[in-house]
């Protein structure tokens, strides 16, 4: 049923009438429909389904039709697209506001400067004129069928004005005085009837609106201004909340009265605040309504009014919560969980259910707020004499909040019932964590403690009895529970107890959780038997390191987990072989509760050696087997201990061999194959230990008699000789060689202790074993074991460390003697040339160290002078192999290519000669340099046949080399002066010469010219202005050569260099000099580059000179206030510009001309009002109106408008 003010319209029209559309556009524009309704007829009535292509057969063979070219699409000019988008609905919408703006502020502005001429009524009536003519032009507008976006802007400005009005008219008083009273009267009910007249809207939102204007009177009398604020922001909810949710109508039907009911709501929030003095604090219920009004309308969807509602919320609780009594604050939050709890039962989200938690959480939390200080003391009064004193408050808030976490349950409840799972789950695990975070702080207390924990424990069993299928994680958390709650009451009531005892209980717990998961008990579920498993587990855990501190033999009570685990591992259950692996682990970790006292370790070890027994019986792992035979030798040494006290150091490597004696004895005559394995193991491992031993009593590091180390070694070298001799292996070589060195060492150092004679045996045993290892292979055809490639290069690095101790004319032999075993073992696989290198370059390294020696040596001399020698040193190596490459390759076994390397890395050694520069030299040094260098030069250049990197290389030493012989010649000073000058005479010769007649390529000698002047141009910091010249007329030339138009890019940038050189010799500091030459070279670019010289790069070109000629303008503008005759100079730029621009068609010049020219004319304006400030203000009314006319001609006119600016842009767009 319709309502009285509303009236109902049945049309029959025919869908596909053309004039349909021209009718609902009309209607539209008239008000008569809106633009949800157009849409809604749209959609329903004026839709079709997209037409089926057909599909034709398929010829037997493929045709190729003719292709038809694309006509490309020329781009949108720039100023066709500005001029679209001023078109658009949203800029005049933009337009009109900036002009209202304007209008406005300049107004107000004039309006001040005169405000003291003007009493309180005449003040008021300028605000109530203004607001007549906003209306009378809103009327006018409203006339016109074109102007539809213009009405609307000056209806809502309108409307906005009426509540300021009605603040103005209670603000000025204006009954005070008789002609006062009656311009206020008039006014109150003009304006009640222009808000009637424009709203158009149900009646409700026209009282509202006329009601929250109205509550801006009175504010004089004491208290209103607060009554004023709550009355219209309830008022307000309450219409909206019944125009929406009565009357079923959206957001968007609220049209400018939801506009102007927010705006007037805020006005009287700011005045409130602002003018009125009411406390912040005061309006945080208000501020919160309007929040939770906002986000209500807006419930939804998401968009920024429904984040600026829960902005409002949030800040309405911020400004409330420090009030007493927190009413405020508890009223907002029940407004947001009321909102949360609608958005949740909508759309099941799990960000809504986790805000609804917390917000509900601190409302709770709020709750203790209300209730008077002196209940909350008594209150707390009789918790501490309950508990017995020694309580705080703080600890009270577990037990506080317990209610809320069962709130939060019975929530995960209904969620389930209401077929929400996963939203349950979540809410049951926020509840978990508040369930840890208040145990957590119930911790502290003893009583506090024991009470949460009994009460967290009967509300997870209640849980649990709820549930028909109980989740594993909640059974284990509820049998966790139980046993912290009978260990909180055990400490509540037995405060005192030592750790030992605790260290019982834990075991005694320990053993009957274990004993209840080795019953086979059906009444209970599986999963509770692993939950016991587990928590003997961690009771276990717990107990260990009670019992470190105490006495050893406290220690040994531990050794139940051990025998209890493997007790489990024989019972039927599901973790035997984890139990056996436990087992294990616990016996290792027990033996350190015996503090390694000797009773407690002896008792220990053997029970661990016959638990290990057990063990490795059941889990046949080659791991626990050899776990026990360690703690067998454990239990072995221990009784040794037990028996002889303490064992001196010497004895110990001895003992060790022995025991590798008898463990490889026992290997030999097993029979388990398990057991063998461990026991091999434990050999190597001990073996490898008395080596380490050994070695570091041979160091030094342990004091050790070397008799007691030559037996030892003896006993472990044979040990491992007698294992070797049965199964060899790579391994016990390492071994051997190991103990070898150990013996042979131990012998010098007992007889001749010599760091040389310990070198030279090292050297001598790498020599042998290389050479032996050869025969061996050689003689009985097996291939070798990948040992021997290794200990000769460890025997000959060992004798390299040892004789380089100290430096002296044989080092240089020691070096090479282990560089020849290197090359023995390097030259027998393809894989180990490695090795063969790494020999090779300790050759030269050999001969360094020879020439080193006798340079030190001499007397005399310079520091470059043995620089030098060391370079052509190693450019003899390198010609020395080049010239004995065939039989080198031959004994190396390498290919020409590896060989080359070597060279190439020599002669890069050699020229290391360059250095030398950076030193002083004799003149026979100096020479010497040049003839190295020149060599190197010409190795560099021959090897550039092959490969043109090569020649660049060789290009720059001959250079260097040149350089230095000039330096020699001539004076530095006129040497830096005119380097660049005579670069470009060797630069001509290296790009003249025929190259490729000689054998060699061209482009690496011409590359190498290109690049030499600017090089040394760079290095020389540019020389003299003549030189820059003549390298730019090289430049200039190679470009006209090459006809490369681009190399005279490096013209025009060394003749600027030289052109600014002058001026600032000229002492020319203007900055228009300096932009005058860069913006020409930017103009130059333009015209001569071949990619913008393109047709398609038009527009490049065209910002690329306007960007030349922009800058020369600004830095004139810059400086055109400096004097007249600059100001004269820069408006006849413009002008020449402009001129420049028509005459030759460039945008460029007539754009920037123009910009130059408008922007001069507006300065000397912007000068002249400086000098007359009221003429600003009366522009901007002007500026502002002009916006308005804008704005209303674009909404009036857009095809004429948008006809006549393309005409112009089209022609525009064939300029240069």
């Amino acid at each position: 049923m319709t309502s009285p003010e509303q009236i109902e319209i049945e049309i029959r029209v025919s869908a596909t009438q053309p004039q349909l559309l021209e009718g609902l556009d009309l209607w539209l524009r008239l008000k008569l429909l809106s633009d949800t309704q157009v849409l809604r007829i749209c959609r329903t009535h004026l839709i079709c389904p997209l037409p089926v292509p057909e599909i034709t057969p398929s010829a037997d063979f493929i045709t190729t039709p003719p292709e038809t070219p694309v006509p490309a699409r020329s781009p949108v000019p720039i100023l066709s697209r500005v001029l679209s988008s001023l078109m658009a609905e949203i800029s005049v919408v933009w337009l009109l506001f900036l002009g209202v703006f304007m209008v406005v502020v300049s107004s107000g502005v004039l309006a001040a400067s005169q405000w003291q001429n003007f009493s309180s009524v005449g003040q008021y009536a300028i605000l109530f004129g203004y607001t007549l003519a906003f209306w009378l032009a809103c009327l006018w507008t409203w006339q016109q069928p074109n102007l539809n976006l213009t009405s609307r802007i000056l209806q809502v400005t309108t409307l906005l004005l009426i509540p300021i009005n009605f603040w103005a008219i209670d603000g000025f008083q204006l009954w005070r005085s008789g002609f006062g009273l009656v311009i206020g009267a008039i006014a109150i009910l003009s304006l009640s009837a222009i808000a009637w007249r424009l709203l158009q809207s149900a009646l409700p939102i026209t009282s509202n609106v006329l009601a929250l204007s109205w509550l801006q009177m009175g504010w004089t009398l004491s208290g209103f201004p607060l009554i004023a604020i709550y009355s219209g922001t309830v008022g307000t909810a309450a219409v909206l909340w019944h125009q929406v949710e009565k009357r079923r109508e959206g957001l968007t039907d609220l049209g400018i009265g939801g506009v102007v009911i927010a705006i007037s709501t805020l006005l009287l929030l700011g005045r409130g605040v602002l003018r009125a003095g009411v406390p912040i604090d005061a309006i945080g219920l208000a501020l919160g309504i309007c929040g939770w009004l906002l986000c209500w309308l807006t419930r939804r969807q998401v968009q920024p009014l429904f984040v600026t509602g829960i902005g409002l919320l949030v800040l309405g609780w911020i400004v409330a919560v420090g009030v007493e009594p927190p009413w405020q604050v508890i009223a907002v939050s029940i407004l947001g969980i009321w909102l949360l709890a609608n958005r949740l039962q909508r759309l099941w989200q799990v960000w809504d259910l986790i805000a609804l938690f917390f917000v509900g959480l601190q409302a709770y939390c709020l709750l203790w707020r209300m209730i008077p200080i002196a209940g909350r003391q008594q209150i707390l009064a009789l918790a501490t004499q309950i508990a017995g004193g020694n309580l705080i408050a703080g600890e009270l808030i577990g037990l506080a909040l317990f209610p809320y976490l069962i709130i939060t349950l019975i929530v995960a409840s209904r969620l389930r019932r209401a077929a929400q799972p996963a939203l349950a789950n979540y809410t049951a695990g926020m509840a978990l964590i508040l369930g840890i975070v208040l145990a957590f702080v119930s911790l502290l207390h003893p009583l506090v403690r024991s009470l949460y924990l009994l009460a967290a424990t009967l509300t997870l069993i209640f849980a649990l009895c709820q549930r028909l299928t109980s989740a594993a994680w909640l059974i284990y958390l509820t049998h966790v529970t139980g046993i912290l709650t009978v260990g909180a009451w055990i400490g509540w009531g037995f405060p005192n107890l030592d750790a030992r005892f605790w260290a019982i209980i834990l075991l005694i717990g320990m053993v009957a959780e274990w004993g209840f998961t080795s019953r086979n008990l059906q009444i209970f579920a599986p999963v509770w038997q692993r939950s016991a498993w587990y928590i003997g587990l961690v009771l276990a855990g717990l107990s260990y390191p009670l019992l470190i501190e105490s006495n050893p033999y406290w220690g040994l009570i531990w050794l139940a987990t051990p025998a209890c685990l493997a007790f489990l591992a024989n019972r039927s259950i599901p973790q035997t072989r984890l139990a056996s692996w436990l087992s294990v682990l616990t016996l290792l970790s027990a033996q350190g509760l015996t503090e390694f006292s000797v009773t407690p370790l002896l008792i220990s070890t053997a029970i661990a050696t016959g638990l290990m027994l057990v063990n490795t019986q059941k889990l046949r792992s080659q791991l626990a087997a050899i776990i026990t035979v360690g703690f067998g030798l454990s239990f072995s040494g221990t009784c040794l201990w037990q028996i002889w006290g303490t064992i001196p150091i010497n004895w110990l490597p001895i003992w060790i061999g022995v025991a590798l004696w008898g463990l490889w004895v026992l290997w030999r005559f097993i029979p388990t194959e398990i057991y063998r394995s461990a026991l091999n193991n434990w050999a190597i491992a001990l073996s490898i230990i008395n080596l380490i031993f050994l070695t570091l009593g041979r160091l030094e590091i342990y004091s050790i008699q070397n008799l007691s180390i030559v037996l030892a070694a003896v006993l472990t070298t044979g040990a491992i000789t007698y294992r070797n001799w049965q199964q060899p292996t790579n391994l016990y070589f390492y071994g051997i060689a190991w103990g070898t060195e150990i013996v042979v060492s131990s012998i010098i150092w007992w007889t001749v202790p010599s760091l040389i004679n310990i070198a030279i045996a090292n050297l001598g045993l790498g020599l042998a074993t290389q050479l032996s290892s050869d025969l061996w292979v050689r003689r009985s055809g097996f291939p070798y074991f990948s040992s021997w490639h290794v200990i000769p290069r460890i025997y000959a690095v060992l004798g390299l460390t040892f004789a380089h101790h100290t430096f002296t004319a044989y080092t240089g032999i020691y070096t090479l003697a282990a560089a020849l075993t290197g090359i023995g073992v390097g030259r027998r696989l393809s894989h180990l040339k490695l090795v063969t290198y790494i020999s090779i370059f300790g050759i030269s390294f050999a001969a360094y160290e020879l020439l080193i020696y006798q340079l030190l040596q001499s007397q005399g001399g310079q520091v470059g002078d043995g620089i030098v020698l060391l370079s052509a040193l190693a450019c003899a190596i390198a010609i020395t192999y080049r010239f004995l490459s065939r039989w080198l390759l031959f004994y190396w076994r390498l290919v020409p290519q590896e060989l080359l390397v070597i060279t190439h890395l020599h002669w890069g050694g050699g020229s290391l000669s360059l250095l030398a520069l950076g030193t002083t030299l004799s003149n026979f040094g100096s020479s010497l340099w040049l003839g190295v260098t020149v060599v190197l030069a010409a190795y560099a250049a021959w090897q550039g046949r092959n490969r043109n990197f090569w020649v660049y290389l060789g290009v720059v030493q001959l250079i260097i080399a040149i350089a230095h012989l000039l330096a020699r010649i001539l004076p530095l000073t006129a040497l830096l002066n005119w380097a660049s000058a005579i670069a470009c005479i060797f630069a001509y010769l290296l790009y003249s010469l025929p190259w490729q007649t000689w054998g060699w390529s061209k482009q690496p000698w011409q590359r190498s010219a290109t690049i030499l002047p600017g090089v040394i141009v760079f290095f020389t910091v540019g020389g003299s202005i003549q030189s820059l010249f003549l390298v730019a007329a090289f430049y200039a030339w190679l470009a006209r050569v090459e006809n490369e138009i681009r190399l005279s890019y490096l013209s025009i940038a060394l003749a600027d260099w030289a052109i600014i050189r002058i001026l600032q010799d000229g002492n020319l500091s203007d900055p228009l000099w300096y932009v005058s030459v860069l913006s020409g070279s930017l103009l130059y670019l333009a015209q001569v580059d071949p990619i913008l010289r393109s047709p398609t790069a038009k527009e490049k070109r065209h910002i690329l000179r306007t960007l030349a000629v922009g800058l020369f303008c600004l830095t004139a503008l810059y400086q055109s206030d400096n004097s007249l005759w600059q100001g004269i100079f820069t408006i006849f730029l413009s002008v020449g510009l402009i001129l420049a621009g028509i005459v030759f068609r460039t945008r460029a010049y007539l754009y920037v001309g123009t910009l130059t020219f408008i922007f001069k004319v507006l300065r000397q304006l912007w000068l002249f009002i400086d000098n007359y400030s009221l003429l600003l203000w009366a522009i901007g009314i002007v500026v502002g109106l002009l916006f308005i006319w804008i704005a209303a001609t674009f909404e009036a006119r857009r095809s004429q408008t948008i006809a006549l600016v393309q005409t112009w842009i089209r022609e525009l767009a064939t300029w240069e």
